[in-house]
């Protein structure tokens, strides 16, 4: 519908390489499984990866930028015009995921894909905007075919550039006032749960700011869900550029054979579109945290996946998904180092 690319299939995992890392966690001076999900992660790594010796190493950090309409509706304690303020902080290094980053030693690259405003210093942003902002979902649809085309491809450019770059693991990330309450209407809409059920705090909401997200989202379904075809769709009338890149850029990711850390609310919502369109490709994506917010938690049940990490994180811009790739590193180190019986 939108572009040819996203029929391209999505590459095979190496079953034999599943079974000589399990086959090598079993030689291990530990207990048979003792390390619970961590075995089940590195054997599932290893056969993405071709080798029981699976290494995530370089990683990069792709973080998505964008404004939406809908904030006009104040369903976030904050303006609209916080959102190019956030991205000047991650451009600055001193935003969470910006020194999360730093700190693993993770590339970060930042990518504007619908800002209202560009910062005032843009040094190192990466502009593939497919507009200045959504349109409010209240009124009409976020966006048309082409800016969802330029969104996605956005998302697929940069795992591109990531794949030439020689990475080896993307971690998705989104920024931007409104994000979940989009990402709320899409999970929505694909779930067919009411809104009451999706929509959370997000940045800071109180009962009464959720029970108006809830209304926003449902006056917001009233109007786009008849006749509402496909899940791309969702997103065209319901989403976000930010979804639709972190689409465009899982599918790429299991084309290309990277696999990709999936952060919370936002991310998980666009995994089940990219999902949708690519059943396989949920064997290239790894959940990093079980969000706070509680829309993810229909998501990842929908998707029957078990993510790694549970911290009542709900920040986003792929801060629990940077966490949770610390421990898959680990357990790779532990693969690699733990000593053998004899």
């Amino acid at each position: 519908m939108t572009a040819s690319w996203l029929n391209q299939p999505i590459l095979p995992c190496s079953l034999s390489a599943q079974a000589a890392a399990r086959k090598h966690l079993e030689t291990m001076e530990k207990p048979l499984g003792a390390l619970g999900i961590l075995e089940d992660t590195v054997i599932r790594l290893a056969g993405l990866y071709g080798s029981p010796d699976p290494n995530p190493d370089p990683a990069r950090i792709l973080l998505f930028a964008s404004d939406h309409g809908v904030a006009a509706a104040n369903v976030s304690p904050h303006p609209q015009s916080m959102t190019v303020s956030m991205v000047q902080g991650a451009l600055r290094g001193q935003s969470a995921i910006a020194v999360m980053a730093r700190h693993l030693g993770l590339q970060l690259e930042i990518i504007n894909v619908g800002l209202a405003v560009e910062p005032w210093d843009s040094r190192g942003l990466i502009n593939q905007s497919a507009g200045p902002g959504t349109c409010d979902i209240r009124f009409r649809p976020a966006m048309d075919e082409e800016q969802l085309a330029l969104a996605l491809a956005a998302g697929r450019d940069a795992v591109l550039r990531a794949a030439a770059d020689g990475i080896r693991m993307v971690i998705g990330g989104e920024i931007g006032v409104g994000k979940s309450t989009v990402a709320a209407a899409v999970a929505a809409a694909l779930l067919g749960v009411a809104p009451e059920s999706v929509a959370g705090p997000g940045s800071g909401l109180d009962p009464q700011g959720m029970a108006r997200k809830s209304q926003v989202i449902q006056q917001a379904l009233d109007l786009h869900l008849p006749g509402l075809s496909g899940s791309l769709q969702a997103v065209r009338r319901l989403g976000g550029f930010d979804i639709a890149a972190l689409a465009g850029a899982y599918i790429a990711c299991g084309q290309t054979g990277i696999p990709a850390m999936i952060d919370g609310l936002t991310a998980s919502t666009a995994a089940l579109v990219a999902i949708s369109v690519h059943p396989s490709l949920k064997d290239w994506l790894f959940f990093g945290h079980r969000s706070a917010e509680p829309g993810q938690l229909p998501l990842i049940r929908a998707m029957e996946v078990t993510p790694l990490l549970h911290l009542d994180i709900r920040m986003g811009e792929g801060t629990g998904a940077t966490a949770a790739f610390a421990m898959l590193r680990m357990a790779c180190f532990l693969q690699r180092e733990i000593s053998f019986f004899r």
